[in-house]
């Protein structure tokens, strides 16, 4: 009896999001819902983001900063993808901000006039920071278990890219997570992910050099100046790794 109580609480949950005027990360979406969210609404805004602000003059910002980066080559184009988003999220955060999400929402004031839940929850995502994470429990290559290293919390994510590297239980990974109710989250780009080899140099060192950072920057500049190390880190154990194949296999 209780237990069809429960359920049906959670499904009363679940459908007052189709009425509700404020989107709240705790309360369970529908997956019908959810579609519309992520298949209509983030995909449309990122389609706007990248026709207003994915040219020339940022892109050269972002390619000089990836260069100083030094990612490998073939990492090279998923650094850049979720630099540009760093860049969106981190610029709507400064004065004057860069209205980017605020100038979409006014964009599609016709639509969303009659949907404010998504208008809540567009402006929920503005607030989203780029972060690291460690791969948790894996359901299936594309739902699993992240910890958030600074907060150290569990968060349940689903990715709907379908061109997505699946993730590895045990890894590091970077991104930025977009909420989804319910507790579940997506990233708006796929991950950038270290390599496996380098993530127990990773784990020794990061909350240190997050510390560091947040003593004098904001969460979207630490983020950057500990990214910076961790492509270090990266590097280093890339190069070890290299060349201890090499010494075991000397015609390579």
């Amino acid at each position: 009896m209780q237990r069809q109580k429960a359920v049906k609480n959670v499904f009363e949950l679940v459908q007052s999001d189709l009425k509700a005027k404020t989107f709240r990360t705790d309360y369970p979406v529908s997956e019908e819902l959810r579609q519309v969210m992520v298949d209509e609404y983030i995909r449309d805004f990122m389609i706007y983001a990248i026709d207003e602000y994915y040219h020339d003059e940022n892109l050269s910002i972002l390619k000089e900063l990836v260069d100083d980066l030094q990612p490998s080559k073939e990492k090279r184009q998923g650094l850049l993808d979720n630099l540009f988003w760093w860049h969106i999220l981190y610029q709507s955060t400064r004065k004057p901000k860069l209205r980017c999400m605020d100038d979409y929402i006014a964009q599609k004031k016709h639509l969303l006039r009659v949907e404010p839940f998504i208008s809540s929850w567009l402006k929920e995502c503005n607030s989203a920071v780029p972060k690291f994470y460690y791969v948790g429990h894996k359901y299936n290559d594309r739902a699993f278990v992240a910890i958030d290293i600074l907060a150290e919390e569990t968060m349940d994510v689903v990715v709907y890219d379908p061109s997505a590297v699946p993730v590895k239980r045990g890894e590091f990974i970077a991104g930025t997570l977009l909420p989804l109710g319910g507790g579940l989250f997506f990233p708006i780009v796929d991950f950038y992910h270290f390599n496996y080899e380098a993530r127990e140099a990773i784990a020794c060192c990061i909350h240190h050099h997050y510390e560091k950072y947040l003593e004098t920057s904001t969460l979207h500049e630490a983020f950057i100046h500990v990214l910076s190390v961790m492509l270090q880190i990266e590097r280093i154990k890339s190069m070890e790794n290299h060349n201890k194949t090499s010494s075991e296999n000397p015609s390579i």
